[in-house]
């Protein structure tokens, strides 16, 4: 099938947040997991967030002058991120979402790498992503729920502020190999991010406790500690966040918390990555 890849406009968000939605849900509910986009309200407040930011390269692709699909990429760091990727479903199976990805890989292809998150119960876009060169780096599953425990002593979680960009930056980069100082910077701006500091030194971060932000930590006790701290902040009723397998003391801690996990996920890869060495929680992008 023949369609046409061009940059996405402000008049897109609509049509864009409604294949979104639909695309999202409709693997989601044939599964029976939960999906990252549970209103067309929701979906369109992240679709106008990507394509109104020029931090983000987003495209659509069209049929017969009609939009039936959407892509983004992550362009704030050095390593880029894409997500979400979405087909309407009327031309899924259909090549559309091939050629979407086709035009984000050659959107970054000065980009040292790229990563995106996988939903691993997806089999039909794991194919398509693996054709395409990217390889499954890390499993982890989505967390919900609400801590039981509070703050721990010894630690003092509070709101990150600009003065912090630098040393959480110089964190990420010890322990994940990457610069995402655009995405902290961001964050303060956009988000609610948090430090936690032991004997004045910041030992873990999160530009906000969510699927779509990420979280460092040197270990999965200062992650722990990052976490209760950031938490008695929130005025949400429950959490999420996204936990990589490996870390199988801080998923069992979670468990004994009373969070749950909801669905299994991945981060995939193509050119350079670098496995994490501390505690790290991925965002939705990668």
């Amino acid at each position: 099938m023949n369609v046409a890849i061009r940059r996405a406009q402000p008049s897109d968000i609509d049509v864009c947040a409604r294949i979104t939605y639909e695309a999202f849900k409709d693997i989601s509910d044939r599964h029976q997991f939960p999906t990252d986009f549970p209103t067309l309200e929701f979906a369109t407040e992240i679709i106008e967030l990507l394509i109104e930011s020029p931090l983000f390269f987003d495209i659509v692709a069209e049929s017969s002058g009609a939009v039936v699909g959407c892509g983004f990429m992550d362009e704030r760091n050095p390593i880029r991120g894409i997500g979400p990727v979405s087909v309407d479903r009327t031309f899924q199976g259909r090549g559309t979402g091939r050629e979407i990805m086709k035009a984000l890989l050659e959107g970054g292809r000065d980009a040292a790498g790229i990563r995106l998150v996988h939903e691993s119960f997806n089999m039909a876009s794991l194919s398509l992503y693996a054709s395409l060169g990217f390889e499954v780096k890390e499993p982890f599953v989505l967390m919900e729920g609400k801590f039981r425990s509070q703050p721990r002593h010894g630690f003092e979680v509070r709101p990150m502020t600009s003065e912090d960009v630098a040393e959480c930056a110089a964190l990420c980069e010890k322990l994940c190999g990457c610069d995402r100082t655009s995405e902290i910077e961001y964050a303060i701006n956009d988000f609610s991010p948090f430090v936690a500091c032991r004997q004045g030194q910041i030992v873990a971060y999160t530009c906000a406790v969510s699927a779509f932000s990420h979280s460092v930590a040197e270990t999965e006790a200062d992650m722990q500690a990052l976490l209760l701290g950031a938490a008695a902040y929130s005025s949400e009723e429950l959490l999420s966040f996204h936990l990589p397998l490996r870390y199988a003391n801080l998923f069992r801690w979670c468990l004994q918390e009373g969070l749950r996990a909801l669905k299994p996920m991945a981060v995939m890869a193509v050119g350079e990555y670098q496995s994490p060495e501390g505690c790290w929680l991925p965002s939705f992008v990668y």
